[in-house]
């Protein structure tokens, strides 16, 4: 008898415990959704001050303090706001930030139409053996200049605009689409080759 009160005493016991477990989990999620709409909130009406904010000057401060911020996202939601922008400052803000943040600029090579035909021909040559891969590699960076170097590499941003020279070869790439650049670039093989290239900064 006393074996099935204790028994009794135990399941309630466990199922209270279970019960207060319950709740406490459910108030951490609670806590935790509370927390989101929190950050969310911010993040959004930090988006509104880039995308709609009149004064520029505003809409630079507020980029540059999402940039020194610390937090991941924050720094994510400026530079995908600012690539996208109509305002040239923020956008070329936006852009180096974006290219002085990789450690490798990976692109594809393609044939440029507008070469002369010999050009075109060695181009293709090239691509067959080699592949249409190109890696530029920023070993060495400085944010504020906004310059970048590495083995027998220089470059710079400007504007929408990164060029660099690398060995006998060069590329002068654009900004495109909001996360991606394009231009021509030049490969030395030997002899220097023309290409169109293209990669995704984002």
């Amino acid at each position: 008898m006393m074996t099935r009160r204790v028994v009794m005493m135990v399941l309630a016991l466990t199922a209270g415990l279970a019960a207060a477990g319950n709740l406490a989990a459910q108030d951490s999620i609670d806590a935790l959704l509370e927390q989101a709409r929190s950050q969310g909130q911010k993040y959004e009406k930090l988006k509104r001050v880039l995308n709609e904010e009149p004064d520029q000057n505003v809409r630079l401060a507020a980029f540059d303090l999402m940039i020194r911020d610390g937090d991941t996202m924050m720094r994510d939601i400026a530079v995908d706001a600012g690539l996208a922008s109509a305002d040239r400052l923020l956008q070329a803000a936006a852009f180096r930030e974006a290219i002085m943040s990789l450690d490798r600029l990976h692109l594809t090579l393609s044939i440029d139409k507008t070469a002369s035909s010999e050009m075109q021909e060695n181009a293709k040559q090239y691509l067959d053996k080699k592949g249409d891969a190109l890696v530029v590699v920023l070993r060495k960076k400085d944010q504020k200049a906004g310059t970048f170097s590495g083995p027998n590499l220089s470059g710079e941003v400007s504007g929408t605009l990164v060029t660099y020279k690398w060995g006998y070869g060069s590329g002068s790439l654009e900004l495109k689409d909001d996360n991606a650049v394009s231009g021509n670039v030049v490969v030395y093989d030997g002899k220097p080759l023309q290409f169109l290239a293209s990669g995704r900064i984002r």
